[in-house]
C-alpha cells in the first residue's frame, strides 16, 4: 500500500480538484484506489462530488467536513496564522516556529476559496467501499443493510472488513453502537468521530451520491491485508459520581437524582448555579467544560469497566444538559477531569520490531483548536511532524472520538488522539 497527502486551494471546485489530480499524478501515474476528501465549504457539496468523479472515474470516494481544521507532515489547513510563517495557512512548508494559530474554523478561513485536504490510498490488492446516509431519531438506521451495500461497492460481500471508519453527527453515535454491536460484535475494528453541527446541518458525499441534513453520517470500510494498528489516548479520569439519571431525551439529560441536570453537573465542580438563569449557565459551561465530562460505565463481563465519555456542549432551557451521545435513563451518571496531558505526545505511536509506517489517519479532539489551548497549537503540529518524518499522515479534529477493536467494545471514547496507522514489515 501506498498513501499520498495532498491539499490545494482553489478559486473554484473544478481547479481545486484539477489541481489535486495533477500532484497525485506526479506521485503516481496510476489512479488511486480510495480517496479520502476533507472539505471546508459545505454549500456546494454535489457539484464536487462531481468534480471528483470526472477527475477520478474509477475511484471510491468519501468526502468529510473538515470543521475545525486539519494538518499532515507538510500541510496545515484551517488555523490562521497570526504570524507570517510563509505557507499562509494553507499551502506546504512546516512553517516558523515562532507562528501562532489563532482560533478561526476551517469553514471560515476558507470562506473565499475552495480549500481541499485529500489522502490518497494506492493497493490494487486491497478493496474499499463507503456509504452516507441520513439519519432521524427513533427510526431504525438499518446499519445492516448499510453495511451490505458498503461491502457490494467494495466487492467483498460476506468478508469482515478489517476497519471501519465513521463519521457522523452526535444523535447517530448511540444509535450506531447499539446497531453494530449486535451486527458486528467486536468481530471488527472501528474509529470514528463527530462532525459538530451544532449551527447548521452537516453533509457528507461519496462517488455514488451526497447528502445533506441535520442527522448523518458516513462508513468506509477497508479490506486490506496491510498491517493496521489503532492507538487511543483519552486524557480524562474518574472524578466522581452525580447520580441516577431520572429523565432522559435522546443526547439531553434532565434529570438526575429528579433534579435538574446542569445544577447537579455545576454542583459537583463546586459551583452554585441554583440562583443561574440558563443564559448565565451557559456561558459559565463554556470555560469548564473542556475540562470537565460525564460518563455512564457500560459494564461488559468480558471488557469489565468501559466509560462512554461526553463534553457537555450546552445547557437546556429546563436546565438539562446536551451531550454528544445518548446517556440511557437510569444509569449512573459518573463526573471526569481531564488531566494535563501534553497533546504532541498522544500522537506519539510506537510500532512493532520490523515494522514501520507508511502513513496513518489521527482523530484529534477539537478543544486544542481553539480556545487558551490553541496557543500552543503551532509546537504540537511541529513535534507531530517531526516524530512522523517520513510517514504520509493526516490529521483531523472532531467534535468527540468513537473507538473499538476486536479486543475492546466500541464506545464513545471522548480520547484526546486515536490514531490508525498502515504499517509495512521492513528488514
Amino acid at each position: 500500500m501506498k498513501i499520498k497527502v495532498v491539499s490545494v486551494k482553489a478559486e473554484d471546485n473544478a481547479r481545486a480538484v484539477s489541481d489535486i489530480r495533477t500532484q497525485l499524478r506526479s506521485f503516481d501515474s496510476e489512479a488511486p484506489n480510495f480517496l479520502m476528501v476533507y472539505f471546508s465549504s459545505v454549500s456546494e457539496v454535489e457539484e464536487l462530488r462531481q468534480a471528483f468523479v470526472s477527475a477520478f472515474p474509477d475511484t471510491v470516494i468519501a468526502g468529510i467536513p473538515a470543521k475545525e481544521g486539519c494538518f499532515s507532515n507538510t500541510l496545515s489547513v484551517g488555523f490562521e496564522q497570526t504570524q507570517n510563517s510563509g505557507n499562509g495557512g494553507a499551502g506546504s512548508g512546516s512553517g516558523s516556529a515562532k507562528s501562532r494559530f489563532s482560533v478561526k474554523k476551517f469553514s471560515e478561513n476558507t470562506s473565499q476559496s475552495k480549500t481541499l485536504f485529500v489522502q490518497a490510498y494506492y493497493d490494487p490488492t486491497s478493496a474499499f467501499g463507503c456509504a452516507c446516509k441520513t439519519f432521524s431519531p427513533g427510526v431504525p438506521m438499518n446499519l445492516d443493510e448499510t453495511l451490505h451495500e458498503v461491502e457490494n461497492q467494495a466487492d467483498r460481500a460476506g468478508i469482515m472488513p478489517n476497519l471501519i471508519v465513521l463519521f457522523n453527527t452526535r444523535k447517530v453515535t448511540s444509535a450506531f453502537g447499539n446497531e453494530v454491536k449486535n451486527i458486528l460484535g467486536s468481530s471488527a475494528s472501528i474509529v470514528g468521530g463527530i462532525i459538530d453541527n451544532s449551527h447548521e446541518h452537516v453533509s457528507f458525499f461519496t462517488d455514488r451520491e451526497s447528502v445533506t441534513a441535520e442527522e448523518a453520517y458516513l462508513v468506509v470500510s477497508f479490506y486490506t491485508n496491510s498491517t493496521i494498528q489503532i492507538n487511543s489516548l483519552s486524557e480524562v479520569k474518574l472524578f466522581g459520581e452525580l447520580g441516577q439519571i431520572t429523565s432522559t431525551d435522546d443526547i439531553v439529560i434532565s434529570e438526575i437524582d429528579n433534579k435538574p441536570a446542569a445544577d447537579m453537573f455545576f454542583t459537583n465542580i463546586d459551583i452554585d448555579s441554583t440562583c443561574m438563569d440558563t443564559d448565565e449557565m451557559q456561558r459559565l459551561l463554556t470555560g469548564v467544560n473542556r475540562d470537565y465530562f460525564l460518563a455512564y460505565d457500560s459494564y461488559d463481563v468480558e471488557y469489565g469497566n468501559r466509560y462512554n465519555v461526553s463534553v457537555v456542549n450546552s445547557v437546556t432551557r429546563n436546565r438539562g444538559v446536551e451531550l454528544n451521545s445518548a446517556f440511557p435513563k437510569g444509569e449512573k451518571v459518573y463526573l471526569m477531569k481531564a488531566h494535563n496531558v501534553d497533546m504532541a505526545n498522544c500522537f506519539m505511536i510506537h510500532y512493532p520490531l520490523n515494522y514501520r509506517s507508511i502513513g496513518g489517519l489521527h482523530f484529534m479532539c477539537e478543544s486544542f483548536c481553539k480556545g487558551s489551548k490553541a496557543q500552543n497549537f503551532n509546537s504540537i503540529v511541529e513535534r507531530v511532524r517531526n516524530y512522523h518524518s517520513g510517514a504520509e499522515f493526516m490529521t483531523c479534529s472532531v467534535a468527540g472520538e468513537n473507538v473499538g477493536t476486536v479486543d475492546e467494545e466500541y464506545r464513545l471514547a471522548n480520547c484526546t488522539v486515536i490514531t490508525v496507522s498502515f504499517l509495512e514489515q521492513v528488514g
